[in-house]
């Protein structure tokens, strides 16, 4: 395992950033970007139009005793909503457009490896391929989330919510945007949590800024390809054999 040149998170994510502007991987880029600004509209009218409403039907949950927990609940509540916004984004975002992103990052990958070949596999085995890995994925991902979002709505255990959704997201951020180019090089997808545990820190620290990024206008449209390319870095340098 490539162990010698580890790169933090952040590192890989900026050499992403720098990789998508390349001549020859530009073109890769404009489909991921389009399926990505249109699914973040969406996501973020729905979330707008809804807040208020959610966090009040909680509020209106809890006894008399706790209600000067209202304020904790919003700011928890406010949490949660960005975090279950950025999930529901990386859900449908990635199940629209993964096999343009698994494309994208085979072109990462052979710009950092100087033409590294993968197996050979026809289009629609890779596309079937890919809609199969997201699946695997979003099962991964589906009863850690409703273990978290019930702790969040739990009085006083809530407390420790925002911790917890900051960290999961970090790590779950990293596994999402590794993974295209471990299945571009048939690697499993539980070989790959695996290998990520060796490299827990720094994925985490990959993950917590792409979260970030989601809040910034602008950045956040090409949010998609950017998080593609540092994840294809983040293979190369940490985790590939």
């Amino acid at each position: 395992m490539a162990t010698a040149i580890s790169m933090n998170g952040l590192d890989c994510l900026v050499e992403g950033f720098a990789l998508i502007r390349k001549p020859g991987i530009r073109r890769y880029v404009i489909v991921p970007t389009v399926i990505n600004t249109l699914v973040l509209i969406v996501l973020i009218a729905i979330s707008v139009s809804k807040f208020e409403g959610w966090v009040t039907a909680i509020t209106n949950m809890l006894p008399d005793w706790l209600s000067f927990l209202s304020w904790v609940i919003y700011l928890v509540g406010l949490i949660v909503v960005a975090f279950v916004l950025f999930y529901s984004f990386m859900i449908v975002a990635n199940l629209i457009a993964s096999p343009f992103n698994a494309v994208l990052s085979a072109k990462i990958e052979e710009a950092l490896t100087l033409g590294h070949l993968h197996p050979d596999t026809d289009l629609l085995s890779m596309i079937l391929g890919a809609i199969a890995r997201e699946i695997s994925k979003v099962l991964y991902l589906l009863p850690r989330l409703v273990l978290l979002m019930l702790l969040s709505v739990i009085p006083l255990l809530n407390t420790f919510a925002p911790l917890l959704w900051i960290l999961f997201g970090g790590w779950m951020v990293a596994i999402q945007y590794c993974d295209y180019a471990a299945d571009n090089n048939l690697v499993g997808f539980r070989v790959l949590r695996e290998r990520m545990l060796v490299h827990k820190l720094s994925a985490v620290s990959f993950g917590i800024p792409i979260n970030i990024m989601l809040a910034i206008p602008l950045i956040n449209l090409f949010l998609l390809p950017i998080a593609v390319a540092g994840g294809t870095v983040f293979w190369v340098r940490n985790l590939r054999d």
